[in-house]
């Protein structure tokens, strides 16, 4: 990275740091924000945690339509047990998702070519439903270009689990039905919601891009994997629900 980029992506890590501490939220063009490109987006994102001091609590991980691996990390202070009441710095403009985090007992141990699904099935303590808050730092209105969401943590405001289930390799997940509820209404509820399916494959890719990065998954840590009822949006002094009703998960 020129020595150029590299002054435009720390301000720009500078700033969304800021803004993560409670800060205003950082303003950037649309055609700045679109220009990022991926080695920059991940030095931000780098950066951005470098610079909260916090460490690193897990990570939310998505594959999308086109093949594109997303991920960013989750910092310590954003990961919750249910059940938490959350102040307005975390809440932040309130998008909640219903999904599936998996906790990791140890480091995965790869193969001779990378990681397989039995190195990430062995390295796995347990799973259960976690409610993710979904909250951007930039104040653009417009559609956040998928580079400026990886250098913002992936939109990430908080993850809150719930109880964490050995049982987990029992679980269906591509057909698993879930529910997002706020103050005891059904928002959404799905039945094999999630759009990938696979995730423990997720998982995979997701150990396999660290890896290239020189980054690991660590005992303890956490790792989220997408949503299984969409993006909704709750208000401050709601109560927000997630029930993933397949036993494992009740």
């Amino acid at each position: 990275m020129s020595e150029i980029a590299s002054d435009f992506s720390g301000t720009f890590a500078q700033k969304l740091a800021a803004a993560h501490r409670g800060g205003e939220r950082v303003t950037a063009d649309v055609s700045t924000l679109e220009a990022l490109s991926r080695d920059q987006a991940l030095c931000i994102q780098h950066d951005v945690v470098s610079a909260l001091s916090h460490p690193i609590a897990g990570w939310k991980v998505a594959a999308l339509p086109d093949g594109d691996l997303i991920s960013a990390p989750i910092i310590a202070p954003r990961l919750f047990q249910s059940p938490v009441s959350m102040c307005p710095e975390v809440y932040g403009l309130g998008g909640v998702e219903c999904e599936i985090a998996f906790r990791f007992a140890r480091e995965p141990v790869p193969g001779i070519d990378g990681f397989a699904s039995e190195h990430i099935i062995e390295a796995i303590d347990g799973a259960g439903a976690a409610i993710e808050v979904a909250d951007s730092r930039w104040a653009s209105k417009s559609a956040i270009p998928r580079n400026a969401m990886i250098a913002d943590l992936l939109s990430n405001g908080a993850l809150v689990l719930g109880s964490v289930n050995k049982n987990w390799q029992d679980v269906a997940f591509e057909t698993l039905p879930a529910r997002l509820g706020i103050n005891g209404n059904t928002i959404c509820q799905t039945t094999g919601g999630h759009p990938g399916r696979d995730l423990v494959g997720l998982m995979v890719m997701l150990a396999n891009d660290l890896r290239k990065r020189g980054l690991v998954i660590k005992p303890g840590e956490i790792v989220t994997t997408g949503s299984y009822t969409g993006f909704h949006t709750a208000n401050p002094g709601d109560e927000i629900g997630s029930l993933t009703v397949s036993r494992p998960f009740r």
